[in-house]
């Protein structure tokens, strides 16, 4: 299942990659998430081993951080045992100054629970490309 979200910023995208490639920032958005990130590998592609609890149990997933295109794209790889994900996110200047960026994610479950919820996500209009959005504006917020 795929969704995309596009977040413009009026900062420059050199600011805002900054932010985008922190791993402190990183961690600082899983705990705004209730998930709780510890870090296992260091930039240039940081990593991480991250929880959360959901339908009554504690869910464990990995997180990575690569930049494919140096200055123009992150990726954000995510698995688990209940689904993987994949977040592209490109980064384009504006032509009146600042920076957009757009964000695919590209989302596979494994499981049916997984499976359910995102027909859920699928079926709540905006639901999905929502959550993405407000992934985008917290880890490049100033």
């Amino acid at each position: 299942m795929q969704f995309k979200a596009t977040r413009d910023f009026v900062r420059q995208r050199a600011q805002v990659l900054e932010k985008f490639r922190s791993p402190a920032r990183f961690e600082e958005v899983m705990e705004g998430m209730n998930v709780a990130a510890r870090r296992t590998a260091e930039a240039p592609g940081p990593g991480w081993d991250c929880a959360i609890h959901w339908h009554e149990a504690e869910r464990r997933f990995t997180a990575r951080m690569q930049e494919p295109a140096p200055g123009e794209t992150l990726l954000l790889s995510l698995a688990s045992e209940l689904a993987d994900a994949a977040i592209t996110l490109d980064f384009q200047d504006r032509p009146e100054g600042g920076c957009r960026v757009t964000a695919t994610a590209d989302i596979s479950a494994h499981t049916v629970l997984a499976r359910l919820a995102l027909q859920s996500l699928r079926l709540v209009r905006g639901r999905g490309e929502d959550r993405l959005t407000r992934l985008i504006a917290a880890l490049g917020r100033p």
